[in-house]
């Protein structure tokens, strides 16, 4: 039987399902061309940018620049350059015994500049059967046996008059005949103490003088150790074989207890002479001329705490040490330099022989 429509039958709203359809449509086509249009970009205009690896495909657009670094991927190794440590202190290679080769033996005669400058060196070495001779070209005065080319040798006047005995060097260092030796006054130096160069002072404030009325500068002071560690250079230039470094620490000697404690006079007391110590190696460095140091048994015996010279620094630094006659029937250089690090010590130690030193 047919169902009668009263007028009152519901009907659901199905609400413009065709407009609404047309749009999602256009909307896809719209996506996928953009999408294409970017897919056919990348390939054919920012290929050259793309670069495939192991770890996949890697794109580098030009606008990041060639220094950009790489990226970091986790599982590949880090090497990292271990850089070269240099050791500036030289309190911390003064324990490191060094243990260069023994010289040669010598047997040696002090002679003067004068006799130096005069001719005499080859004869007095004949007489005393000697093949070295033992000169001091720095005195304590702060006088040069030679004309320095040091600013501050000419500040003080402490250049010789003339070239005559730095001429008589390099003549014997030609002929190649005797072994010659310079020693050189360090801080006990009066030109330099009075010209307020970091001199030692005592306690009213004046410069202190040894029992000699010598002044002394400090080797804390960076001026007079370049000064002096020039001065050490200019000597191997001229011929020197050896340079022997006297008066190379605090002094040790005199009314010690009128001395200032100051920054000029640290607690530490080794580090500063350490500190000279290395910046004449390094003077020397260049040159085939030998580092030595003259010394007293109190330090090689560990008494001589005022100088700040130690055995250890001897072993360190010098290649040879010279040394008065031993002072105690017990004492033992080459067996306290050898305990302090000192290699081949009995034949780096030098004595007094009659009128001459001999090793």
């Amino acid at each position: 039987m047919a169902r009668r429509d009263d007028g009152y039958r519901y009907q659901g709203y199905r609400g413009d399902k065709g407009k609404s359809s047309t749009f999602l449509k256009v909307l896809i086509v719209l996506l996928a061309a953009v999408l294409l249009a970017g897919v056919v970009f990348v390939l054919f205009f920012m290929g050259e940018y793309m670069e495939y690896t192991e770890n996949g495909p890697q794109f580098r657009p030009p606008w990041v620049g060639e220094s950009s670094p790489a990226p970091v991927i986790p599982s590949d190794p880090v090497v990292v350059d271990d850089p070269v440590v240099v050791v500036t202190d030289p309190a911390a290679t003064a324990s490191v015994p060094a243990f260069l080769p023994a010289p040669e033996p010598i047997r040696a005669v002090e002679i003067t500049p004068e006799q130096l400058a005069g001719g005499q060196t080859v004869q007095m070495a004949a007489d005393a059967q000697a093949n070295a001779v033992v000169v001091e070209m720095k005195a304590a005065s702060g006088a040069l046996a030679w004309q320095s080319k040091t600013e501050l040798a000419a500040v003080l006047q402490a250049n010789a008059a003339d070239s005559s005995v730095s001429d008589a060097v390099s003549a014997l260092a030609a002929d190649g005949g005797l072994y010659l030796i310079a020693r050189v006054q360090c801080f006990r130096d009066q030109a330099l103490s009075r010209s307020g160069a970091s001199p030692l002072l005592d306690t009213s404030g004046e410069p202190w003088a040894d029992g000699d009325g010598v002044g002394w500068v400090s080797p804390v002071s960076g001026a007079a150790g370049d000064y002096l560690a020039a001065l050490c250079r200019e000597l191997a230039d001229m011929g020197f074989d050896e340079i022997v470094l006297d008066s190379s620490g605090f002094p040790d000697s005199g009314s010690l207890d009128t001395l200032t404690r100051d920054g000029n006079r640290p607690e530490d007391l080794s580090t500063p002479v350490a500190a000279f110590y290395a910046k004449v190696e390094a003077a020397l460095a260049p040159t085939d001329a030998l580092l030595s140091v003259r010394t007293d048994e109190d330090v090689v015996r560990g008494g001589n705490l005022n100088s700040g010279v130690t055995a250890a620094l001897l072993a360190r630094y010098a290649r040879r040490v010279w040394l008065p006659a031993p002072q105690w029937d017990d004492t033992d250089y080459a067996a306290l330099l050898t305990a302090a690090g000192m290699g081949d010590a009995q034949a780096r130690i030098v004595l007094p022989d009659g009128a001459g030193w001999k090793s």
